[in-house]
């Protein structure tokens, strides 16, 4: 049975007492509240299990040699079907040499990667990135005059002069170091 089409006094009626709810707006997609977090990860852990970091960290230990280490360093890691390819930046004329040297620098980072990730060696010339250099040691303070004479009075009664003369310069690094250390 049909019904009929309420008259236009019955709609008014009926839309006036009846509330209508809006549609809830859409929650936000997951990756807008993620991304931040993701991001601050990011930056904090970039790299740890990347072979590429791994070899930077540690460059100078895995060549061995100090000269080598300071020649070249491993850009990355290209990963292939069959074996990988080192990328190494090489200061302009030094890569012959690193070319000479190329199945000990592989032999060098499979032992350190494990298995054999590197097959392949592929120099790129180019400066190196700067490496921080480490501060000078400090230099020693010399000793007071006071201090000097006391030591050279304790040392007064050893009869060799040579042995004296030794002892009075052990005397007086111990007595400097021991400055620097504790001011």
């Amino acid at each position: 049975m049909k019904r009929s089409l309420p008259s236009l006094e019955d709609s008014l009626r009926i839309l006036r007492t009846t509330r209508t709810r809006r549609a809830p707006k859409a929650p936000p997609p997951v990756k807008k509240q993620v991304q931040p977090l993701m991001k601050t990860l990011e930056a904090r852990f970039k790299g740890q299990e990347d072979p590429t970091h791994r070899l930077q960290r540690r460059w100078p230990e895995i060549v061995g040699d100090e000269k080598l280490a300071k020649l070249c360093e491993p850009v990355r890691v290209i990963k292939g079907r069959v074996g990988g390819t080192l990328e190494i930046r090489v200061q302009g004329a030094f890569a012959p040499l690193i070319q000479h040297r190329a199945d000990f620098v592989i032999n060098a980072v499979n032992l350190h990667l494990g298995g054999k990730p590197v097959d392949r060696l592929r120099i790129i010339q180019g400066p190196l990135t700067a490496q921080p250099r480490k501060p000078p040691p400090p230099k020693p303070v010399p000793l007071t005059a006071a201090e000097d004479l006391a030591l050279q009075q304790e040392l007064g009664n050893v009869s060799d002069a040579k042995l004296r003369a030794a002892l009075l310069k052990l005397g007086r690094s111990v007595m400097r170091r021991q400055k620097l250390i504790s001011p």
